[in-house]
């Protein structure tokens, strides 16, 4: 199962999004952790699932949270 999410802010450069889910990766200086979406993507990746991000700047981003089903 998949979800989506969508926007149409302001997007990512590539240099930022290949980092995303790096731990304490964050564009924000006084804001956040940057733990975030690295624990999102560690905690899927234990049940057998992954998150997916693509943007493009000045057009937003995409992200898709790949759920397993269960059998």
């Amino acid at each position: 199962m998949a979800i989506i999410v969508t926007d149409t802010g302001r997007g990512m450069t590539p240099e930022v999004l290949k980092r995303i889910f790096d731990p304490f990766f964050t564009t924000k200086r006084s804001q956040g952790t940057g733990l975030g979406l690295s624990i999102s993507q560690t905690l899927m990746g234990r049940a057998g699932g992954w998150i997916e991000a693509t943007s493009e700047e000045g057009a937003g981003s995409r992200f898709t949270v790949w759920i397993p089903a269960f059998q």
